[in-house]
């Protein structure tokens, strides 16, 4: 298993990562199993939430590491707060992080980070509806507002974390490069790390045009999420060539049409193929997917293995790129 070194945490990862959202269907013992596999193979990057499963994954995660907690970095997420306000309160943020260690059977965890960090309610005191409090997808920060993001409440939360052993590191995730650049710019020296999501992959080139010039030039550790663009990027979509979902407009569909010609061409499986692809951007620490039983990582640990893609190939990827919004999350501007 190929290792980076997760940024200025000096701590090297794998380059593949496991993500627990997938996994509870297989129930504890699957899971466990699962979870020593990956392990024993050289997997050392784990990603959950407070918020998966509404805690479920986490502890479920934490079970699975039992006596392997010193042989894999482990990261979490607070966010998706229900108590009123929770959001712009470091005491209830702390509140809801030691809920989740006690869940994963840990004092510490390597990287604490805030969940969809790009979202308004972690950095304004505007009231906040429960069910955007509770959502993943909630309004976004705004360009034309100011924020003052290092004395934020939930920036409090990270620092208190990390001085009282709680967190070794801290940092923010997301999936909106351009807003979680600015972000970046304005906590990048004292963040250590973070997670994009669905902004970069063979489709999307969003974080390498926004994102990552910035967490390279502060030297962020980076972790991937999902990278498989709710599996179409794993297992091809072939009707969406003459009968495309209603959301996805003609930029996306010709991205992805080109993409299904290209796995074709190539022969090779499509998660193969993407996987392959990601592992040429170096900026990108661990690449980071679930898994639903022990198959899908055998599957994914052969593909990574096997390396980067032959130029050529890579090459014909690079040139279908988009930097385009995430209509398929309701998104119409960048």
């Amino acid at each position: 298993m190929e290792t980076r070194v997760f940024g200025k945490t000096g701590v090297p990862v794998s380059v593949l990562g496991l993500g627990t959202c997938y996994m509870a269907a297989q129930g504890q013992a699957g899971v466990n199993d699962c979870v020593r596999y990956a392990v024993e193979q050289g997997v050392t990057y784990f990603d959950t939430a407070a918020d998966y499963g509404k805690g479920n994954d986490e502890r479920m995660l934490g079970e699975a590491l039992c006596g392997l907690r010193d042989r894999v970095f482990l990261a979490t997420k607070v966010g998706c707060l229900s108590e009123p306000g929770g959001h712009r309160s470091a005491d209830a943020l702390m509140r809801q992080y030691e809920e989740s260690l006690r869940r994963l059977r840990t004092d510490w965890v390597d990287l604490i980070q805030l969940h969809e960090a790009d979202q308004r309610k972690w950095w304004s005191d505007d009231p906040v509806p429960a069910e955007v409090a509770e959502d993943h997808c909630g309004p976004l920060i705004r360009d034309d507002e100011e924020y003052d993001f290092a004395h934020a409440p939930c920036v409090e939360f990270l620092r208190r974390s990390k001085a009282e052993g709680k967190s070794r590191f801290i940092g923010i995730t997301g999936k909106d490069a351009r807003r979680l650049a600015r972000i970046v710019r304005a906590l990048g020296r004292e963040l250590d790390g973070m997670m994009i999501a669905h902004q970069y992959n063979p489709i999307y080139r969003n974080a390498a045009y926004f994102l990552l010039p910035w967490t390279d030039r502060y030297n962020l550790g980076v972790s991937g999420g999902a990278m498989f663009m709710k599996g179409w990027l794993a297992t091809p979509v072939e009707e969406w060539r003459s009968h495309p979902p209603a959301w996805m407009d003609p930029v996306f569909h010709r991205a992805y049409v080109a993409y299904l010609d290209i796995q074709l061409e190539s022969g090779l499986p499509m998660a193969e193929l993407t996987l392959r692809w990601l592992l040429r951007e170096t900026r990108l620490h661990s690449i980071v997917v679930g898994f639903t039983h022990r198959d899908v990582i055998v599957q994914n640990l052969d593909a990574v293995a096997k390396g980067p893609l032959p130029d050529d190939l890579h090459r014909a990827i690079d040139a279908i790129g988009i930097v385009h919004p995430l209509i398929y999350q309701g998104r119409s501007e960048l």
